[in-house]
This record gives structure tokens, C-alpha cells and sequence, in this order.
């Protein structure tokens, strides 16, 4: 009879502390933009120009560090501010020999059993991703296999806002 009022206590007590945990960050984390923020762009500038000074064709930035890990001193303090501000996750940058394109990453509450939600630049404004007028309307209106990757396109050139769900 205890054993069983203990596993009850504890079922309850794991409920009220997931719905609590759940709701802080529902109502901490800002809510999804579609607009591009200016220092998003200025960020992007200044990734694009360490890119080229250092040669590098690949590299990702972080709210605290980088990927190599040999670059975290060249990147401005400033840009993990403004990373940690906007709740990004992940900056990937790529510098290929054509173009240029980098993903903004947004950190999201349980991202693991959401759909991922990213800003994206593209130098070439060429993507995987479907273009579409409307990602609320696409989401909504697929059908078929549980994923897919729709971009709508950003008031500034060359940016897009996407989502991606890759299905589990």
C-alpha cells in the first residue's frame, strides 16, 4: 500500500514538473519572426569576410564557441551576443567556390520533437528547400511522406525563412 501511494507521490510530482518546464519555456522563448533582423544580416557580413581572410570553406558558430575550434578568438564578441539575443542555435556558413550561403539555426524548446525552423542566406538565392508563398499555408496543406522542407522568401535579398522536418 506505501509502495504504491510513493509511485503515485512520484508520478505527480514528474507531471506537474514536465507541464512546469514546459510552459517556462513556452512563455520564455520568443515567439518565430519571419522578419530578418538587421544585425542577422550584419552577422552574416562579418562571417563572410573572416571566411575569405582565413580560407576557410565550412565552419560553424555557436553561443559560446566555434567549429574548428581554432577560430572561437577571431569571431567579434559581439556575434555571440546577438546569437544568445535571438535564441539561435547554430550558425553553419559555407564558402564554396560559386557561392556563399549560410543557415541560422533557432533554438526552440524540445527541438527534438519539433520541426526545425532556420533563417537561410544564399549568396546564389539557388536552395534544396521548396519556395513557397506561404510556410504556414504549405505546412498545413502536406500531404505524403512525414517530411518536408519549405523556404518562404525574405523581405531582404538573397534570405528566406524555413522550416524542416525530417519525419521522427
Amino acid at each position: 500500500m506505501d509502495r504504491t501511494m510513493n509511485k503515485r507521490k512520484l508520478a505527480a510530482i514528474t507531471v506537474v514538473a514536465a507541464i512546469s518546464y514546459f510552459l517556462y519555456y513556452q512563455y520564455t522563448t520568443p515567439p518565430i519572426t519571419f522578419k530578418i533582423d538587421s544585425r542577422l544580416v550584419e552577422i552574416n557580413d562579418t562571417l563572410k569576410t573572416l571566411s575569405e581572410k582565413l580560407g576557410l570553406k565550412f565552419f560553424s558558430v555557436y553561443s559560446f564557441s566555434t567549429n574548428p575550434q581554432e577560430i572561437s578568438d577571431t569571431i567579434p564578441s559581439e556575434v555571440y551576443k546577438t546569437i544568445r539575443q535571438f535564441d539561435i542555435k547554430v550558425i553553419h556558413f559555407y564558402n564554396g567556390p560559386n557561392s556563399k550561403a549560410a543557415e541560422f539555426v533557432m533554438d526552440r524548446p524540445l527541438s527534438f520533437l519539433r520541426p526545425r525552423w532556420y533563417y537561410l542566406y544564399s549568396e546564389s538565392s539557388l536552395i534544396e528547400e521548396e519556395i513557397v508563398p506561404s510556410i504556414e499555408d504549405a505546412v498545413k496543406q502536406h500531404r505524403g511522406a512525414p517530411y518536408y522542407g519549405f523556404c518562404q522568401k525574405a523581405e531582404v535579398p538573397n534570405w528566406f525563412f524555413c522550416t524542416h522536418d525530417s519525419g521522427g
